[in-house]
């Protein structure tokens, strides 16, 4: 709401007025609302001249109730109404307060209702059930009355304006701090996927440092052994062949041996991610477990959009996880798996349902609650729960950042 003080600055209405200092300066709105014009003139005639927290009155004048929603509706800063309460009807001032208040939403504006016959409308009834600034009998209003009951109506309007636009401001910087809490929080959720990134990062050089100290210590305790054995093969050459052959037996044995190191480490040392394939991984794992554990697993899996390496990652250790721990602790023989994925929400939604035991109480061992952890770090969601139709089932619900519809989808 504006500020009821009529200024140039504030976009609010000067009276004209030949005088510089008169023109310059500040009014308050005034509506006089009765169907008696003596009513008008007495009253303008009181109150002219005198100054109301620092500003004069600027009078308007209807004479009947549609007349007075009229000037409020075209000056909705209007300060104070003194108001008639019967014109065309007996309770024509009331209605126009009920419209005021209730359709028009001005709860602003300072009324300040007077009556020559108080009988149509008791004042106790009145002031209960109207919102209104004060109840005059117009014999009682005095010029003394008067000028004391519009100075604290104004007064209150001015209150009223001033904690509208703190209310108002407050709003405001609500509005920008959330927007700024908004921006952090997408810049956290960046951060925190970079680091979930990271993290993956240095589990892949942990392990490839885990793999070339396997080489370093079983290749090379190997070549070692080889190298001994031809060593000593050497030494008996013409003094006993059968013992030569045998050195020279086991050093190729050894040698062989240390061959099939390296390459078993050489392919672990190749870069994952050029190999990864999400169809083709879940493919694999769903065979490999009913060939080895005498389970029957029955999947739909939809196209999905191109999956960083740690999501297919991610994706094959939660299918993993959950066909484990059905077999092991649910003594599942069947399974339904599902994974789709919403090109609206950019999500992927995984499903995995047994019909294995329901335990009594559910707890995440170190599996499950591993697996909650990488999910929960990738910003997405997994819940465990009894399905409707008997047995267990595992739901993960995971957000594609930088997915959008269309993407090219993995084979």
């Amino acid at each position: 709401m504006s500020d009821s003080l009529i200024d140039a600055s504030d976009a609010l209405q000067l009276i004209a007025d030949d005088d510089a200092e008169e023109e310059a300066a500040l009014y308050w709105k005034f509506l006089i609302v009765d169907d008696d014009p003596d009513i008008h003139k007495v009253t303008k005639l009181v109150l002219e001249g005198h100054t109301f927290e620092d500003g004069k009155l600027q009078f308007f004048s209807a004479y009947s109730a549609i007349e007075a929603i009229a000037y409020l509706e075209r000056h909705p800063d209007i300060a104070v109404v003194l108001l008639d309460v019967v014109m065309e009807e007996d309770d024509a001032g009331l209605k126009v307060v009920k419209l005021v208040r209730e359709q028009m939403g001005n709860r602003l504006v300072r009324i300040i209702l007077r009556t020559g016959q108080p009988g149509q409308a008791p004042e106790h009834a009145v002031i209960r059930s109207y919102d209104i600034s004060d109840y005059k009998e117009k014999t009682e209003l005095t010029s003394t009355k008067l000028f004391s009951t519009v100075y604290t109506s104004i007064r209150t309007y001015k209150y009223l304006n001033s904690i509208a636009a703190a209310h108002d401001t407050l709003e405001q910087r609500v509005r920008e701090r959330t927007r700024e809490l908004e921006a952090r929080a997408r810049e956290l959720q960046a951060s925190t996927r970079d680091t979930y990134e990271a993290m993956m990062e240095v589990s892949v050089l942990e392990e490839r440092n885990r793999i070339a100290r396997d080489i370093h210590n079983v290749v090379g305790h190997t070549l070692t052994a080889a190298v001994v054995q031809l060593e000593a093969g050497k030494h008996l050459v013409g003094i006993d062949a059968a013992r030569v052959s045998e050195k020279m037996d086991l050093a190729s044995q050894l040698v062989r041996k240390g061959l099939d190191e390296i390459r078993s480490s050489v392919h672990q040392l190749a870069d994952e991610r050029e190999t990864v394939d999400l169809q083709r991984d879940l493919a694999r794992l769903i065979r490999d477990t009913e060939a080895h554990a005498g389970v029957r697993i029955e999947c739909e899996i939809e196209p999905m959009p191109k999956l960083s390496f740690f999501q297919v990652k991610l994706l094959c250790h939660a299918l993993q996880e959950g066909l484990t721990n059905g077999i092991r602790h649910g003594r599942s023989t069947r399974f339904r798996f599902e994974l789709a994925y919403a090109p609206g929400d950019r999500r992927i939604a995984f499903s995995l349902r047994n019909d294995g035991l329901v335990p009594h109480t559910l707890a995440f061992g170190f599996g499950l609650g591993a697996l909650r952890d990488q999910v929960e770090l990738a910003h997405g969601s997994l819940c465990l729960e009894a399905a409707p139709q008997g047995g267990m089932e595992l739901h993960i619900l995971l957000p594609i950042a930088g997915a959008a519809p269309g993407s090219e989808a993995l084979p």
